[in-house]
């Protein structure tokens, strides 16, 4: 009689245990790599957002009181003689009367605030106004808050943008703008 060759069942039960135990330690290494794939991706954007919101801000002038034309007073000088106090009781920092969208901010101070896709002013603004021309549904899991302060009074304002993007680490762009 000739005897068949093939696995047991306890044979295959083994193989299917190791098989399972090696997969379960894979798993566990791959996981936490497949969960921070697209963190390059979100960084990359989230930078090229605030460069590019930065790049706004600081196009604009150093103060609404000064000429937004280049003249030759400057808001601390007379007879102007006095820039947008900080926190003062006539005027701070933020966008002045009249100035309702970005585009007709003068001053860099005007952008202070948060701004998300469809943020409505209450508590922030529009993120979609400071996009313009580009795909506004690609950051609707972002946020930009802007804080503007007096680095040096009436000489120099420090500009920080603090751009989070889902759950990813926040990033942090400084810039400055001078009383020039």
């Amino acid at each position: 009689m000739k005897r068949l060759r093939g696995f047991t069942l306890i044979e295959s039960v083994i193989v299917i245990v190791v098989m399972g135990l090696a997969m379960i330690t894979i798993m566990r290494f791959l996981a936490p790599q497949i969960a921070r794939s697209a963190d390059p991706h979100y960084q990359t954007r989230a930078v090229a957002l605030g460069q590019s919101i930065m790049g706004q801000i600081l196009s604009k002038g150093f103060d609404q009181v000064q000429d937004p034309f280049g003249g030759n007073q400057r808001c601390s000088e007379a007879p102007l003689s006095v820039c947008t106090p900080e926190d003062g009781e006539t005027a701070k920092f933020g966008p002045d009367a009249g100035e309702t969208t970005p585009s007709k901010y003068n001053d860099v101070d005007d952008f202070k605030g948060c701004w998300v896709v469809g943020g409505t002013g209450s508590p922030c603004k529009d993120l979609s106004l400071l996009l313009e021309d580009q795909n506004k549904e690609s950051y609707v899991n972002f946020r930009i808050d802007v804080a503007v302060t007096y680095q040096q009074v009436n000489v120099l304002k420090r500009i920080d943008l603090l751009i989070e993007a889902a759950n990813q680490a926040p990033i942090e762009l400084t810039a400055y703008r001078g009383n020039y």
